[in-house]
């Protein structure tokens, strides 16, 4: 594929979208957001997502009861879930930990796990160790068990498996499976950033796991960040794009002076200054799916930019989306402010794009 989506893949786009509007709309959003109880876990929504749509097995191999397809489609369905701020274990579930599971490539641990993320009837989550620093933080295994904090787990609360990236002997990072019930583990769901996502605090005291076998154990650690860094990125340019959208939608229905204020020189420059963005962060996406279903050795390269930049450009678009609609932009009765805290809370949820550009300047022999 060149930069451009298939025609499948914008019926596919638009059957999301439909979907979500249907079932995710800005009210669904804001009754999570005020802490409803039965919004953003096996909801209404989810069962459209896994039983009725098979959503949640795009992007895992059919042969573990996925669909089959490309990273391209599941790129797709993020976009449109990133674009609707949905809350759901979408991401958390299929994207990072199932694809983890993917990359890992232990067979029976996939055999085991991935037909019932697949299916939606097993909840899933990732702790990766946390990145962007001089000494990533991840839990130490030991004789007895897991112990250690992953301080910030995307449904950690909610997850019956969790897919816990680990330091093992000498510190080489390892990958673990632990059970959402097992003894010793401890899972706090925390107030986040982001009112969009929910996020838990796992401790871990010589917590029983299950070792993955890497298929490649030298390569895991990066081809895990790889995938991890390409799906956060394609959420993120949903929620970007949208952004765009709205204020593009303001500026034309607001009237100053006797005016539409997209009118106005400066609010123009900003605009196009806007539509840039989006047009660059949606080429760097785009190339990562094709690099990932077509020219897997430049996908690293890929993957990294394209969170690089993403992670710096959402944050920068959604700010200027709330200054750009005036007043009305500060309120909390509109959802600007909700892309903005998203926004902040994926910049750093994988490490910050400063942690992406110095690993991408190391791929390049920067």
């Amino acid at each position: 594929m060149g930069l451009t989506l298939t025609d499948e893949q914008l019926d596919l786009r638009a059957s999301i979208r439909k979907l979500l509007a249907d079932y995710s709309p800005a009210e669904r959003v804001r009754a999570f957001v005020d802490g409803a109880a039965d919004v953003g876990g096996r909801d209404e929504l989810w069962t459209w997502l896994s039983k009725r749509v098979d959503l949640t097995g795009i992007g895992l191999p059919d042969k573990y009861g996925g669909t089959g397809s490309g990273l391209t489609e599941l790129a797709v369905v993020l976009m449109e879930t990133g674009r609707a701020l949905t809350p759901s274990p979408y991401l958390a579930s299929t994207a990072l930990a199932g694809g983890a599971l993917v990359v890992i490539d232990d067979e029976t641990a996939c055999a085991e796990l991935l037909p019932g993320i697949a299916s939606g009837g097993i909840l899933a989550a990732f702790a990766p160790a946390s990145m962007g620093s001089a000494e990533p933080a991840a839990p130490v295994a030991g004789a007895d068990g897991l112990s250690g904090t992953a301080p910030f787990v995307i449904d950690g609360a909610l997850a019956d498996h969790i897919v816990v990236e680990v330091a093992g002997a000498a510190g080489r990072p390892e990958y673990h499976v632990v059970d959402g019930t097992a003894p010793g583990l401890v899972r706090t769901e925390l107030i986040s950033a982001d009112p969009t996502r929910a996020v838990a605090r796992l401790e871990f005291t010589a917590v029983p796991s299950r070792r993955l076998v890497a298929s490649d154990p030298t390569t895991v650690h990066s081809r895990v960040n790889d995938h991890a860094a390409f799906v956060l990125a394609a959420e993120s340019l949903g929620g970007l794009l949208r952004c765009i959208e709205m204020t593009i939608e303001y500026a034309k229905l607001r009237v100053q002076f006797g005016r539409q204020i997209g009118s106005f020189q400066a609010v123009k420059h900003q605009l196009a200054d806007l539509y840039t963005t989006g047009e660059l962060a949606t080429s760097l996406v785009l190339d990562a799916c094709r690099a990932a279903d077509n020219e897997p050795d430049a996908f690293p390269v890929a993957a990294r930019a394209a969170l690089a930049y993403c992670g710096t450009a959402y944050t920068q678009v959604a700010r200027d989306t709330i200054q750009l609609h005036g007043g009305i932009g500060y309120t909390w009765e509109h959802d600007a402010h909700l892309y903005f805290k998203r926004a902040n809370a994926s910049r750093v949820l994988l490490g910050d794009p400063e942690h992406h550009e110095a690993v991408l300047a190391d791929l390049l022999g920067i």
